[in-house]
């Protein structure tokens, strides 16, 4: 029996299966180099969630601006994002608000050796450019709705002789920052917490976010465009219990973290994980309860009735 809650079921979604979109030209906003999930044909896929919600959204600024200070950003002002800007060998014919797949630079600054946008590499599902306390401030959005991870690899990343790789890869450009004072993770000199605790697949994503946001603060883009400060936002679906709190199966491949089984994924990481510089840097939230602050109108019924 399927115990998966309310919208987030294949039943509801099947609604929608074969007319995804809400108004499907939001795709012609997207710059074709990025490679799109391949899932995302699929109703309850999260980035077809993203692209349906943040990106109809971000259509209209003001809107877009009420959505993101409900997860306490704080945001002044919306930059619209320069169509055609060039990031260190890489440039993004993307138009609007918001980019989807954002990778940063063309090589990456965390170590990763290959991929392009959306594909083996950190790939952020939506970044947008805002004005916080007064700087250019990008923001990073990961985008949670039906996941689940619950064995494999989805729950220690850094096993076997691929996770070999993974440490050396992320782990390198972490003794970078070792004696820098603004070190992103609550690790002591010795013992403890450490890199190989990040294993699970919703923390090795916020790793990587975390170290592409500080790998790329600051930048400027070839137009000019300066960018001073960033923001990892993490955005989950509140119905989805079994991503949002920490199980006894998702903590059991990372001995630090098991002490915290129970509690909530954002809780964790921003409490015990990130240092607490870094965890100033960090929002989070329920997508879908957002929703409710945008404008009464035909999107806002259909988000709600979606995924509400």
């Amino acid at each position: 029996m399927d115990k998966t809650p309310g919208v987030l079921t294949a039943k509801h979604q099947e609604q929608w299966s074969g007319n995804q979109w809400f108004d499907k030209s939001i795709l012609n906003d997207i710059d074709p180099a990025a490679q799109l999930h391949s899932e995302i044909i699929n109703p309850r896929s999260s980035a077809a969630a993203c692209i349906n919600t943040i990106g109809n959204i971000a259509r209209n600024k003001q809107d877009l601006l009420i959505f993101l200070n409900q997860f306490d950003l704080g945001v002044e002002d919306i930059i619209p994002f320069p169509t055609g800007a060039t990031y260190e060998g890489e440039t993004y014919n993307d138009s609007g608000n918001v980019v989807f797949e954002w990778i940063g630079p063309k090589v990456s600054p965390i170590n990763e050796r290959a991929g392009k946008r959306g594909q083996n590499r950190t790939s952020i599902d939506a970044y947008i450019v805002a004005t916080i306390n007064g700087k250019t401030t990008q923001l990073l959005i990961e985008w949670k709705f039906t996941e689940t991870y619950n064995g494999g690899t989805q729950l220690q990343k850094f096993a076997g002789t691929s996770g070999i790789e993974r440490l050396r890869r992320y782990s390198s450009y972490l003794v970078k920052l070792r004696k820098q004072p603004d070190f992103p993770l609550r690790m002591s000199e010795d013992g403890g917490f450490g890199l190989q605790d990040l294993g699970y697949e919703p923390y090795f994503q916020l790793l990587r976010m975390t170290l592409l946001a500080k790998a790329t603060t600051p930048f400027q883009f070839d137009n000019g465009l300066k960018v001073e400060d960033y923001r990892i936002v993490h955005l989950l679906h509140s119905q989805n219990d079994r991503l949002n709190t920490l199980s006894r199966k998702q903590v059991s491949c990372t001995p630090g973290l098991k002490e915290h089984c129970g509690r909530l994924l954002h809780e964790v990481w921003s409490e015990c994980i990130l240092s607490e510089s870094e965890a100033l840097k960090f929002r989070h939230g329920y997508w879908d309860q957002a929703i409710s602050c945008i404008p009464h109108g035909k999107l806002k019924k259909y988000l709600i009735k979606r995924y509400g």
